[in-house]
Order: C-alpha cells, then sequence, then structure tokens
C-alpha cells in the first residue's frame, strides 16, 4: 500500500511539473483566417485615453497613455 502511495505521489508530481513548465499566454491567440490587426486599447472608466497597434504588414503605432484598464481587439486586414 505504501509503494502504491509513493508511486501514485510521484507520478501526480511529474504531471503537476510538466503542466507548469508550459508557456503562459498573456495575450490570448487571434481568431484563424489570415493576418489581424492587434489594438491594445486603454481605457479610464468607459473613455479610451491611449491605444498600441501592429500588424497587417503596416507600421506599428500609439498615441495616449499606456496605463488604465486594457482591452486587446483583433482586426481583419
Amino acid at each position: 500500500m505504501k509503494i502504491r502511495r509513493g508511486v501514485l505521489a510521484a507520478v501526480l508530481a511529474a504531471g503537476v511539473l510538466a503542466l507548469g513548465s508550459t508557456p503562459a499566454h498573456a495575450i490570448p491567440p487571434p481568431p484563424p483566417g489570415g493576418d489581424n490587426l492587434i489594438v491594445f486599447t486603454y481605457y479610464s472608466g468607459e473613455q479610451v485615453i491611449g491605444q498600441r497597434w501592429f500588424g497587417c504588414n503596416q507600421p506599428a503605432g500609439q498615441w495616449g497613455s499606456q496605463n488604465g484598464t486594457l482591452r486587446v481587439f483583433f482586426t481583419p486586414c
């Protein structure tokens, strides 16, 4: 019985380590089906206070404040 518990504990520990080593995704992947303009929009309450964007083979850009509540948008080109 003790051996079975030891084996089970080792398997669970290995599983936790394997799952913990997978990379985290801070931004969800874009929807499938082509290139997208990725827009980071910053809000203060309901008001837009800044944006950053890149994609669609265009130069990246930004304006305004990069602080506040962040929302990410994927817009097809």
